[in-house]
């Protein structure tokens, strides 16, 4: 097992690294290689711990993407699209099974890999009756406009082919590894080929992800941008919002993706291994709204209170 984490560069990475640098090392850097606990020292084993925990946004958001997964799959196998009442049942049902596992710490503690601890109960938060109630009136909404999305309109039809569904891939920029994952790629029977991103939250900006996305595909599947679409859904509203990325739109992501790669790597001290710099390096950038779900604030001397 490599003593240092393999080099790459995500949305979610770029994220973290502008919320507070000393999250981002405790959770690319500090971690690794804590889930050897006979030979990591304790504060790899208690960062990694800490780094698996959920919260209830997240867990939710992965049930509902799950629940669109199941729905498309079923449909490019030929089989009825599964009821809404059961997929609203099921979401509250890994929910509930989501919460009951949090309440064994010490199965989680031996096992939080694969077991669920929700950051709302392993802090004691205050704001856990609110969020179960939020979660409650989303799993409705969701469940209830998922058919009506443009998106399975398109899927209703014979002529629409799927071509990926959450499927993991990579694209180099930079001479780095990028990861790519849509949440489905299909294309429509004028030869248009559709990225679709699944929101489940308010509706917010649109993502410098979406174009790479749209880099990704013209250079996999060989088609111009002009055939390119891109449409997130929300899942939440019913609403939706298309995009069409121009040739200036994926510079200018590249450009910023490429800035990004290279702040990231002047935290590390020797590029081949990527072993990074002393921690000390990582300046903590405290603050309400970031420290608030922190999954680090119990190690973390500088958080805000």
């Amino acid at each position: 097992m490599a003593q240092y984490p393999q080099w790459s560069y995500s949305q979610s990475r770029a994220s973290m690294f502008d919320e507070c640098l000393r999250k981002y090392y405790y959770h690319y850097y500090g971690a690794h290689n804590g889930w050897k606990t006979e030979s990591a020292d304790e504060m790899q084993v208690r960062l990694y711990r800490l780094k698996q925990l959920s919260n209830l946004y997240l867990v939710f958001g992965d049930l509902a993407h799950r629940m669109c997964e199941s729905a498309v799959r079923s449909r490019e196998e030929g089989k009825p699209k599964p009821r809404e009442v059961f997929l609203e049942k099921t979401i509250r049902d890994l929910l509930n099974q989501a919460y009951k596992e949090s309440m064994n710490p010490e199965q989680w503690r031996l096992n939080p890999k694969n077991h669920t601890m929700l950051s709302e109960i392993y802090y004691g938060d205050d704001t856990l009756n609110d969020r179960v109630a939020t979660i409650k009136e989303r799993a409705g909404a969701c469940v209830g406009n998922l058919y009506q999305t443009l998106t399975w309109e398109d899927l209703s039809r014979a002529s629409t082919t799927i071509l990926e569904i959450e499927k993991w891939d990579t694209m180099q920029l930079h001479d780095t590894r990028v990861y790519v994952k849509m949440d489905l790629l299909y294309r429509r029977s004028n030869g248009n080929i559709v990225i679709v991103d699944w929101k489940t939250g308010k509706e917010d900006d649109f993502s410098d992800q979406l174009i790479l996305y749209a880099s990704y595909v013209r250079e996999h599947y060989q088609v111009p941008l002009e055939q390119i679409e891109i449409r997130v859904e929300y899942l939440l509203t019913g609403k939706h919002k298309e995009f069409a990325a121009t040739e200036e739109d994926i510079r200018k992501v590249e450009e910023n993706v490429g800035r990004y790669i290279e702040e990231m790597r002047s935290c590390v001290a020797d590029e081949y291994y990527n072993r990074p710099k002393d921690m000390s390096y990582f300046t903590p950038m405290p603050s309400h709204r970031a420290c608030r779900d922190c999954n680090f604030r119990e190690v973390c001397s500088e958080r805000v209170v």
